[in-house]
């Protein structure tokens, strides 16, 4: 019989007990014993109730046995957290996250760990996720057919890094490689700028609503729609803007060029018809 894979979790949230309930799953039939770890107790307790996980802990102790830890916290912790499991984890752990933005993070571990026999790390970040927060909106199947991207993979695939893409794999996942500088410079604008665009949007609209209370009314499903993921942590998103501040900056800016030209042909129909058109294209 073969010996199970040994998986330590940081942060049992959305992502984190997804991953849990995903490796726990009976088509896998026990390949992975999860050892969760988390500060909040309700969160551990919830994630021993839906069976996320095998164990619990609020100690990173916990991942001494460990063949693969994920950490699956806000992007500004996962360096300092990998600086501490190295001194506890053995050196043939591989060590891997969940972070939307890649290139910082790998850039301070890759400079801490030079010429140090310490565990690997292997950058990752599944593109998945729904607007609410915390385990309880954890889901088995988040990752089925989902994009996850690996940052840290060598032209020729190392071992190490096979058996972080198996894992995800096993949760339904698709795996693609690229390097971290392009990951971050394009989820800039696939997922960063439009939460800036749907927090600012219901900061608008919440301020509208003060004076014009029946403007609820009024929100059908394409304001909804652009504002579902306003509601997003904050301690998560928050450092994501701040870490990938220079590409989210630079969309940022070439979308308010655009919008002071459309703002500028609000008058001109034929004008605005052509702006629509070119969105189209």
């Amino acid at each position: 019989m073969l010996k199970y894979i040994a998986v330590s979790i940081i942060g049992l949230g959305q992502i984190g007990g997804s991953l849990g309930l995903a490796l726990k799953s009976k088509s896998l039939k026990g390949r992975y014993h999860i050892t969760g770890i988390e500060r909040k107790k309700d969160a551990l307790n919830t994630a021993l109730k839906i069976k996320a996980v095998d164990d619990a802990s609020s100690s990173l102790q916990s991942a001494k046995n460990a063949d693969i830890v994920v950490i699956c916290t806000p992007v500004d912790t996962i360096a300092s957290i990998y600086k501490e499991l190295v001194k506890i984890v053995r050196q043939s752990a591989i060590i891997t996250d969940t972070g939307s933005v890649k290139y910082q993070i790998e850039k301070e571990i890759i400079a801490f760990a030079k010429n140090r026999n310490y565990a690997s790390f292997v950058g990752s970040h599944p593109v998945a996720g729904k607007e609410k927060n915390g385990i309880l909106s954890a889901d088995a199947k988040m990752f089925k057919d989902a994009k996850v991207i690996i940052t840290t993979l060598s032209k020729k695939v190392e071992k190490k890094e096979m058996v972080v893409v198996r894992m995800w794999k096993d949760t339904g996942a698709d795996v693609v490689a690229m390097s971290a500088k392009k990951h971050d410079e394009l989820v800039a604008l696939t997922s960063h700028v439009p939460h800036v665009i749907a927090f600012l949007l219901n900061k608008i609209y919440q301020k509208t609503n003060k004076k014009n209370p029946q403007i609820g009314m009024l929100t059908a499903g394409s304001f909804k729609g652009i504002t579902r993921v306003a509601v997003s942590s904050v301690d998560m998103w928050a450092p994501i803007f701040v870490t990938n501040s220079k590409n989210v900056g630079r969309y940022l800016t070439e979308l308010i060029g655009e919008l002071v030209l459309f703002k500028k042909n609000l008058r001109d129909k034929q004008k605005i018809k052509k702006e629509i058109l070119n969105t189209q294209k």
